[in-house]
């Protein structure tokens, strides 16, 4: 079984236990992204005028909730991520993103073009979402820290939920109020993977990401159980603003 797939296995594996566990429908988004640039002469400001167009022409197009979010680099090298901004759709299933993918489609030309105009997009993925972590007091608007992490060989499902608790109880007791996921990678994403998912932590502000690292370096590190499990890489900083959709 390779990384990938041992990953995947992983988390479908808890989403059937959970939905097992509480009879409910099993629980995550499907997403999808663009990784953009700006138009010469073209910059941010731009773009939210454009994407306000967007959230009014989503309220009465959509049949589905989507809803839009921008990401800005604010921690990250270009180097290694050539791109000025980032376009972040988040609907409750794969059929919900494929139904506003298809309304999108046959209503969205003129907005689209007016996109294109100011910021290109020429990668487009789609993403499977696998909840960690949920904040108490969700914000629209925030930062976003992504790592791509690789499962080292015979970890199970059973770990992960074991090392998951710990940090999120960890997380608690130094009133970090976070959300975490899993992104797994889909369609779009590249025939070469780098990773077996990206971890996602989000934050609503830059004073509540700081307390991650003081806590560290005062001698109140997080728990090392989840590092057993997998190698992950330099993390990378973004701020996530709202934008609208359809709730």
């Amino acid at each position: 079984m390779t990384k990938f797939i041992q990953a995947i296995f992983i988390a479908l594996f808890s989403f059937s236990a959970l939905a097992e566990d509480t009879n409910m429908d099993p629980q995550g988004s499907a997403l999808e992204i663009f990784q953009c640039n700006f138009a010469e002469g073209k910059d941010l400001d731009d773009t939210l005028k454009v994407a306000s167009k967007w959230d009014s022409w989503a309220d009465d197009n959509y049949s589905v909730p989507y809803t839009g979010y921008v990401m800005t680099p604010f921690y990250q090298r270009k180097s290694d991520f050539p791109f000025d901004l980032f376009w972040l759709g988040i609907t409750p299933s794969f059929k919900a993103l494929g139904t506003a993918q298809d309304e999108w489609a046959a209503n969205g030309t003129k907005i689209a073009a007016e996109f294109e105009r100011v910021s290109p997009c020429p990668n487009h993925a789609s993403i499977y979402s696998f909840p960690v972590r949920t904040a108490k007091n969700p914000t629209p608007n925030g930062y976003l820290t992504i790592r791509g992490c690789n499962n080292k060989d015979g970890t199970t499902q059973a770990d992960y939920a074991a090392a998951n608790a710990k940090q999120n109880a960890y997380l608690d007791s130094i009133g970090v109020d976070s959300l975490i996921s899993y992104w797994f990678m889909g369609a779009g994403s590249g025939i070469e993977q780098a990773y077996d998912y990206l971890e996602v932590m989000g934050v609503s502000s830059m004073n509540e990401w700081g307390k991650m690292p003081d806590n560290f370096l005062t001698g109140n590190p997080a728990p090392q159980d989840l590092d057993a499990l997998r190698d992950c890489d330099t993390p990378r900083v973004y701020s996530i603003q709202y934008v609208g959709g359809k709730n």
